[in-house]
């Protein structure tokens, strides 16, 4: 019954291993979670904080910058928030409103720009918005507040929502025209998101890009002088709106466009002085927009940096048939922004976590990790990486791996160690058991052909002989 017992025990044992190392032995997943690529301005710009995008590129926009997160006050370049608002909530801008008495009322001997709006005009939402984007008329931007929210502090919540909604983290706006306030500021990274998401509205490009604009028998001028022959210091012809803000507090800004030749630039410049250039003073606001564009067409190219099917890694692949590794390979051409002056063997093409080892089966083309494109120790490109070949599935190699894993297990290891100690005392105590019966058995015989020999001696008397013993 004791060694049925044992059995039983050791069956289970066993069974309860086989169950703990399949558990163990699961393969696991592990999941990863890219930075903007910038270079050196080598010309001199005025501004305290400005951003050079390319707007061909939306995984490696940001090309240059200075003070891209420094807090600065934006002046009339609040007004791109402010139409972009009123563009995403009114459905027909050819809708007409008035101008109410407490819109001018407000901007009375703030010095503002304005278009000279009275109380009780009639302006269709379009005219509004063409006054405050090529004019930055204030009080055009109050009459859209209201209409748009029926209060200006109601529509300024609005715009601090919206930029929020684009991930904006250093912005907030107290007013809905720029004028000055020391609660009122943002930064060029943060305008940068709010101008890139303004710029996919129709009605804000169109708007935003007009050199004049006419209303009530006045022709308004687009405040970017870099959109205007006229002014020699300032123009430059490849330029195309957006936007201007200036203040005492915010010095000179300017957010506008510039494409040359197939390259598309957006320009953000902030906090730039008024400096003597030539014996003339001068809004270098323009003029650092203007650099900035001329040293991007004059210092950039495209390039294609990696080649579809170049060879930039290789992993070993476990189980695989004929073949213990794969190549990882360029899934296309990337083609991105890099100096003119760009020596090839400066670039260094190099994968992302890539994996310790891949299972097989494996299939050509199937994707398996990225690669970034460094040059200068920046990142200025990625690419996926895949399989160069197919790698097929081994299954004699499988088996074999498998009861290798297993027992190689620590888990296994352990329990087989207890087993055996288990097993080695269950032998010893069964030798125990049987050396035992054995002195028992033969104690008892001795017992009983003691009690023979007495009961034939006193039956027999003195003739009893002793039967012979056994050899």
């Amino acid at each position: 019954m004791r060694v049925s017992r044992m059995k039983k025990t050791l069956s289970f044992l066993f069974i309860f291993l086989i169950v703990i190392s399949s558990v163990f032995t699961f393969p696991t997943a592990a999941f990863a979670e890219q930075q903007d690529a910038t270079y050196k301005v080598t010309s001199k710009v005025y501004a305290d904080a400005y951003m050079l995008i390319n707007l061909d590129d939306d995984e490696f926009p940001v090309i240059a910058a200075k003070n891209q997160s420094k807090r600065k006050y934006p002046a009339s370049l609040t007004k791109i928030a402010t139409a972009a608002v009123v563009l995403n909530n009114v459905k027909n801008i050819k809708a007409k409103t008035k101008v109410s008495e407490h819109a001018v009322k407000m901007l009375q001997g703030t010095d503002a720009q304005i278009a000279n709006l009275e109380a009780g005009d009639e302006l269709t939402i379009e005219q509004l918005l063409y006054l405050t984007l090529v004019y930055s008329a204030c009080d055009a931007c109050e009459v859209l507040a209201e209409y748009t929210a029926g209060s200006v502090e109601k529509f300024v919540k609005m715009m601090n929502d919206w930029a929020k909604s684009l991930g904006c983290k250093d912005t907030h706006f107290v007013n809905a025209d720029g004028l000055h306030d020391k609660n009122h500021y943002t930064t060029a990274e943060d305008l940068a998101k709010m101008t890139l998401a303004a710029l996919k509205n129709e009605d804000f490009v169109k708007m935003s890009s007009t050199t004049t604009y006419k209303y009530d028998g006045t022709s308004f001028m687009h405040t970017n002088f870099m959109l205007d022959p006229f002014h020699v210091t300032y123009y430059y012809e490849y330029a195309e709106g957006i936007k201007t803000g200036s203040t005492s507090q915010a010095g000179y800004c300017v957010i506008t466009k510039a494409a040359k030749d197939g390259y598309n630039y957006l320009a953000i410049v902030l906090d730039s002085p008024v400096k003597k250039l030539d014996g003339i003073d001068t809004k270098c606001s323009f003029v650092d927009a203007g650099t900035l564009f001329d040293w991007a067409f004059d210092s950039l190219k495209y390039a294609t940096v990696i080649r579809m099917n170049d060879l930039v890694d290789e992993v070993p692949v476990k189980n695989g048939k004929d073949a213990d590794t794969v190549q990882l390979v360029a899934k296309e051409d990337v083609t991105t922004l890099v100096p003119v002056s760009l020596d090839p063997s400066a670039v260094i093409v190099k994968a992302v976590d890539p994996p310790a080892e891949l299972d097989a089966p494996v299939t050509q083309g199937d994707n398996i990790c990225t690669a970034e494109v460094i040059y200068a120790d920046k990142v200025i490109a990625t690419v996926d990486l895949v399989a160069a070949k197919t790698v097929e599935l081994s299954t004699f190699l499988t088996i074999i791996n498998a009861v290798r894993s297993f027992f190689s297990n620590k888990i296994v290891i352990a329990i087989f160690a207890l087993l055996i100690i288990a097993g080695v005392l269950y032998i010893i105590a069964l030798i125990n058991r049987i050396r035992k019966n054995k002195k028992r058995i033969a104690e008892k015989r001795r017992r009983q052909r003691e009690l023979d020999d007495e009961i034939n001696r006193n039956y027999y008397g003195s003739d009893y002989i002793e039967p012979p013993k056994r050899r």
